[in-house]
């Protein structure tokens, strides 16, 4: 049969660099990023509590006290990188809904590269990292982050994606740069260093030196804002200042404090429940790293992407003071791990419909399943992750 101009064009070979692939491949990307944001666009009117009563009244004192001068001024308990971002959004003449969003989703076309580049890199695998960038762009949890809540948690897990991409291109210095960029944009990014951590403790990539970066970048973006009038001890206590805000166990997370009853608005013993919550998370993580280091073995790429999601996912399901937003970072990993083992793919589900579910009592209102539930099905998860852990490592010491 002869062959169509169609089905030849489409079977052409590109080079990118280093890359190969076929045409048919590019056309693919390129649907996929068209519709990815098209599906963004529709959700972009949709208003969230939060907008209204953090996001808006925010850029609403930032334009009045003369966009960046506002910088001097304790207007939002955010990170300063982000309230630069304000700050610049502010001169634009456009609906401020809109422009708070554009930025997350920005954002999230950045995480795609960064999967595209760490499925890459581990699979050798052109369509594997079309597949995760797929997957990632069209994740619930990313989808209705950005686009829909106005949330910019994407911001922070971009760039420990790429620190991840160049974790496993054996480059410490970067990885701990780029998860220094996401500490200083939230909190949130500590969730990675107890895994950072074990890796150094087993002498695979990351160098303790390079730590200092972390601190570092932190006080190097703030320097603006001091400059212009803010105090120090504000700048430096923002992340503190958010842990008080919130003492109960949990925000709508599906994790171990739900089972206590730690959720809002019962809040019974927060304080007690949450300090003890914190010492059980370093006994856990402690116990993870004390049994991989005591193992003669070969970590694996397979092996960190395991460990990855394991740490992560014990750490967001053992710390008190979890939104429901905060196992986003777990849906990404998630990602990794199924495009290294298909098999896995329902893994990656589980944890998406979990998030899925939990966004649900805020965004809409409604509780379709029992957080208490769903948090012991997000235990199942991490119980299932936890023993192909194992396995990995006990077959890899024969």
């Amino acid at each position: 049969m002869k062959e169509r101009v169609f089905d030849w064009a489409m079977s052409r070979e590109v080079k990118l660099g280093s890359l190969r692939c076929q045409v048919v491949d590019l056309v693919f990307v390129g649907c996929i990023l068209v519709l990815a944001f098209l599906a963004r666009l529709r959700l972009l009117p949709i208003v969230s509590g939060d907008y209204y009563g953090a996001f808006k009244p925010w850029m609403d004192q930032i334009r009045e006290n003369g966009g960046f001068r506002s910088l001097g001024m304790e207007i939002s308990n955010y990170s300063s990188l982000y309230m630069y971002i304000m700050c610049l959004l502010s001169y634009l003449k456009f609906d401020d809904l809109y422009l708070l969003k554009l930025v997350s989703i920005l954002f999230d076309y950045v995480a795609a590269a960064a999967m595209f580049l760490i499925v890459h890199r581990l699979s050798g695998n052109v369509r594997k990292a079309i597949l995760g960038m797929t997957f990632l762009l069209f994740s619930p949890a990313v989808l209705l982050d950005g686009a829909y809540w106005a949330q910019c948690d994407m911001i922070y897990t971009a760039f420990l994606l790429f620190a991840l991409y160049w974790l496993f291109k054996g480059n410490s210095n970067a990885c701990l740069i780029f998860v220094a960029v996401a500490f200083a944009f939230k909190l949130q990014a500590v969730f990675l260093l107890p895994f950072l951590i074990i890796l150094w403790a087993k002498q695979r990539t990351i160098k303790l030196r390079h730590f200092v970066w972390i601190p570092l970048i932190y006080v190097v973006s703030i320097i603006p804002a001091f400059l212009m009038g803010r105090s120090l001890a504000s700048l430096m206590g923002v992340y503190s200042g958010q842990a008080e805000l919130y003492p109960w166990g949990t925000l709508n997370y599906p994790n171990l404090y739900t089972l206590l009853g730690e959720a809002m608005p019962e809040l019974h013993y927060a304080a007690e429940v949450s300090g003890a919550g914190i010492l059980l998370t370093v006994a856990i993580l402690g116990g993870i790293a004390y049994y991989l280091y005591t193992k003669k073995i070969r970590l694996t790429d397979r092996l960190i992407v395991t460990l990855a999601l394991l740490t992560v996912a014990v750490t967001v399901y053992t710390l008190p003071h979890m939104h429901e937003r905060y196992g986003i970072l777990l849906d990404l990993l998630a990602i990794v791990y199924a495009m290294l083992d298909v098999r896995k793919l329902p893994v990656f589900f589980g944890f998406s419909l979990i998030s899925v579910v939990s966004f649900m009592p805020f965004l809409i209102t409604v509780e379709i399943v029992p957080l208490q539930y769903t948090a012991i099905g997000l235990l199942g998860l991490i119980l299932y992750v936890g023993f192909d852990f194992y396995r990995q490592v006990e077959a890899g010491t024969r």
